[in-house]
C-alpha cells in the first residue's frame, strides 16, 4: 500500500503582513484606550490625595481652632511650612516628632526628616524622571535634601492681575503666611473657595508637559517643608511669565535658577511656582469644604480669581467651572 504524504500549507508573506499590520491597527486602537484609563486612575488618586489633605485642614482646625498656614517671618527667623504643622493629620506622626521647631526647616538637624517622601503629598501623573529634590538659594550651589510637594496652598491673588484689569479684586486667600485663619474668616462660603491647588514637578522648571534645563533652570520651591512652595495666583503671559490671562497648566514656575538675581526682582525670597498640573486638560483644586474639583483649563482667570479669595464678597456657581 501507498502512503500518501499530506503538506501542510503555511502562511504567505503577504498573508503574514496582513495579519501583523491588523494586530499592529489594533495595538494602535488599544493604547490610547489603556493610556486614558491608566490616567483617569492617577487623576483618581490625586483627587484623593487631595481629600486627604483636605481633612487633615479640618482635624487640625477641630483641635488648634484655626488653620496651619507657612511661618515666614522677615530676615533669617525660623521658618516652617504649613505641611510641617499638619503632619500628624497627614500619617506623618514619625517626622512631626522627629522635627526640630526651634529651627529652621533648612537647618541640618531638620534635614534627614524633611528628605522623607509624603505620599498623599505626590501627583501619581507627574513624572518620575529626574531629581526633584528641593533646596534653598541661600546654599550656592543649591544642595537638594527636600523632598517634595505637588500641591501648594494658594495665598492670594497678585495685585498686577486687578491692575491690568484681568481679575476683578485681587485680595488675600484661605491661607497667607503668618496667619491663623478660621473657617468663619472665608466670608465667601467654604464650597466656593479653593484652599489648595495642584504645582506639580516642581522644583524642576515645566512649560507645556516639556522639563527646562534643570538644575540650572529650576523654580524657586516645590519641596514640602519650604514656605516658598506656597503660591499666589498670577496668571500667565507670553513666554510663560506672569502676569498674564492664562490661569494655569502653561507653566509650573517661573525661573529662579541660576542666572536669576537672588532675591528674585519681583517676588523676593518668595516662591516662583504656579497652578500646573499634568493631567491632560485640567487640574485639581482643594476646595474649603473638603471637595475636590477638576477644573478646565480653559476657565477665565477673572473666574478663577473669584474661587481663591475669600472675603471679597464674590459666588461663582458650579457651571461657571
Amino acid at each position: 500500500m501507498r502512503s500518501v504524504s499530506r503538506r501542510r500549507r503555511g502562511f504567505t508573506l503577504i498573508e503574514l503582513l496582513v495579519v501583523i499590520a491588523i494586530i499592529g491597527v489594533l495595538i494602535g486602537l488599544l493604547l490610547p484606550a489603556v493610556q486614558q484609563a491608566r490616567e483617569a486612575a492617577r487623576r483618581s488618586q490625586c483627587a484623593n490625595n487631595l481629600k486627604q489633605v483636605g481633612l487633615a485642614l479640618h482635624n487640625f482646625s477641630d483641635v488648634h481652632g484655626h488653620l496651619p498656614s507657612s511661618i515666614r517671618p522677615p530676615g533669617f527667623a525660623i521658618r516652617h511650612a504649613w505641611v510641617t504643622n499638619a503632619l500628624p493629620y497627614l500619617e506623618g506622626g514619625i517626622l512631626f516628632d522627629a522635627y526640630n521647631y526651634e529651627r529652621s526647616w533648612d537647618h541640618d538637624e531638620n534635614r534627614t526628616t524633611v528628605g522623607k517622601n509624603l505620599n498623599v503629598l505626590l501627583c501619581p501623573s507627574t513624572p518620575t524622571t529626574g531629581n526633584r529634590y528641593d533646596g534653598s538659594p541661600y546654599f550656592n550651589p543649591w544642595i537638594q535634601f527636600v523632598a517634595p510637594t505637588d500641591y501648594a496652598a494658594v495665598t492670594s491673588v497678585d495685585q498686577r492681575l486687578e491692575t491690568l484689569g484681568l481679575v476683578d479684586k485681587a485680595g488675600e486667600g484661605v491661607l497667607p503666611q503668618g496667619s491663623k485663619t478660621k473657617w468663619r474668616d472665608i466670608i465667601d462660603g467654604l464650597t466656593n473657595t479653593i484652599v489648595i491647588a495642584e504645582s506639580a514637578g516642581r522644583p524642576l522648571l515645566y512649560r507645556e508637559g516639556k522639563p527646562l534645563g534643570f538644575p540650572n533652570v529650576r523654580v524657586n520651591g516645590g519641596g514640602w517643608a519650604r514656605a516658598a512652595s506656597d503660591l499666589s495666583l498670577d496668571g500667565i503671559g507670553p513666554g510663560g511669565v506672569a502676569p498674564g490671562p492664562a490661569p494655569f497648566n502653561i507653566v509650573n514656575g517661573e525661573d529662579g535658577g541660576v542666572g536669576v538675581p537672588f532675591p528674585h526682582p519681583y517676588y523676593g525670597t518668595l516662591g516662583t511656582g504656579e497652578i500646573y498640573a499634568f493631567h491632560p486638560g485640567v487640574a485639581q483644586f482643594l476646595f474649603a469644604d473638603g471637595s475636590v474639583h477638576a477644573i478646565n483649563q480653559s476657565i477665565s482667570i477673572r473666574t478663577l480669581a473669584k474661587l481663591v479669595t475669600r472675603k471679597e464678597g464674590e459666588t461663582v456657581s458650579d457651571s461657571s467651572y
